[in-house]
């Protein structure tokens, strides 16, 4: 026999709490992307099709004039693999280049790169109302110590909120009408300010989103210390191009299928590194934090999907999601690429990622010399300084997540 849940609103599970038998109306949830990418053309039709009151808030007027555009010509169709599974489904959010439209939403979820979180935080704090849920897919990066500097007196007015990474491997098949959902993630860890949450967002957004649970972490340290993209990205690219002395190729190498073993052993030493920094802070803050290997992480994200789980190199070369996915490339001429360094794996990975990470360490005096070896050859391939003779000193700390960007000089610092 089904057991059929009575359907209650947002604002009834708010205040008295989310019965066993009863589930969340989505359609008195009102929810704000913030962005127009890969991740926001997603979740834009995700939770639109769900019944969520959904809108897209972008700052520029063309590219916002461009994807209501293509909404207006039957909404954003959405493709999502699960499994062996293709689901097929529409959604039509709202779009606006105007922050104020945030007002009256419920849910503000950031789904920009993390260079672009704290302007669209400045942007959006004037419309936010008492007991938002805001946060950012992903999280990791400092995305709390930012959102703490920009809020400041508002910090307690809201639900912050962050996962640590994207639910899902998606692609824009066509701005505005079409986007591909190639690999989603069974379980998305989320971590909340304050640490237990006042409001059962948990449960919404195991409702909001298809195919995808979050359960609750300790503490916004998991998602900052997390091992994804702040190491992937950068590691990858370093084990490719290291030694690359500016000979264009004729074709784009694959970035995850393509992972040899000197970049497997790079990612390994830097989750290795990332678990002596989780030790040392623990021991300093007294807190139990749950941040797995990266072999792990990647397994409980894709686990009923990765073919080869033997090893590190194997899990990424075998996951169906990141097959026939190639490292960001710039045409030079017909038939020719070069890197693009300026790509988000290190404009966005490095300063709200990797950086943040060596920032940590620095904190609890944790050496980590894989670590260093990628983020100073990242940050010179980009054009960038963050460690700077060996600490976080460098000219683009200021616009970073990095804790000594805020003063931070203690990891008890990194607890509010």
């Amino acid at each position: 026999m089904v057991n059929i849940k009575k359907k209650i609103s947002w604002q009834t599970a708010k205040t008295t709490g989310l019965p066993d038998d009863c589930e969340i109306d989505l359609e008195t949830v009102a929810v704000t992307i913030c962005g127009g990418g890969n991740g926001a053309h997603a979740g834009a039709a995700m939770l639109s099709h769900q019944g969520c009151k959904t809108s897209m808030y972008l700052s520029l007027k063309k590219e916002a004039a461009k994807l209501k555009h293509g909404i207006e010509q039957g909404g954003i169709k959405c493709e999502q693999l699960i499994l062996d599974e293709l689901i097929q489904y529409r959604g039509a959010p709202v779009v606006s280049d105007d922050a104020s439209i945030v007002g009256g939403s419920d849910v503000i979820i950031i789904l920009a790169p993390g260079f672009a979180h704290e302007s669209i935080l400045r942007e959006i704090k004037p419309f936010l109302k008492d007991g938002a849920l805001v946060g950012a897919l992903p999280a990791h990066g400092g995305f709390d110590l930012v959102a703490k500097h920009v809020l400041a007196e508002r910090i307690e007015d809201v639900t912050l909120f962050g996962t640590v990474s994207l639910p899902w491997a998606a692609r824009i098949a066509s701005y505005g009408m079409r986007v591909e959902i190639l690999g989603t993630k069974e379980e998305l860890p989320m971590s909340c300010h304050p640490r237990v949450p006042r409001v059962p967002i948990v449960q919404l957004f195991n409702s909001m989103f298809i195919g995808t649970t979050f359960p609750l972490g300790n503490d916004f340290l998991e998602i900052t210390l997390w091992p994804a993209n702040n190491i992937i990205h950068p590691g990858i690219l370093y084990g490719q191009w290291k030694n690359w002395e500016g000979t264009p190729l004729h074709e784009k190498p694959l970035f995850y299928v393509g992972l040899d073993d000197f970049a497997a052993s790079k990612l390994q030493g830097m989750s290795d590194e990332i678990q002596q920094v989780k030790i040392a802070v623990e021991k300093e803050l007294g807190l139990t934090l749950s941040v797995p290997e990266l072999s792990g992480f990647l397994l409980q994200s894709y686990g009923r999907e990765i073919e080869d789980k033997s090893s590190l190199k194997r899990i990424f070369q075998t996951n169906p999601g990141y097959q026939g996915l190639t490292h960001p490339m710039r045409q030079t001429g017909e038939g020719n690429y070069v890197p693009d360094f300026s790509s988000r794996y290190l404009t966005e990975d490095l300063p709200h990622g990797l950086a943040v990470l060596r920032g940590i360490a620095g904190l609890v005096n944790v050496p980590t010399p894989c670590m260093d070896e990628v983020l100073s050859w990242g940050q010179n391939a980009c054009g960038q300084k963050y460690l700077d003779n060996g600490t976080m000193t460098g000219k683009d700390v200021s616009h970073s997540g990095v804790p000594q960007r805020f003063g931070y000089h203690q990891v008890s610092e990194l607890i509010f």
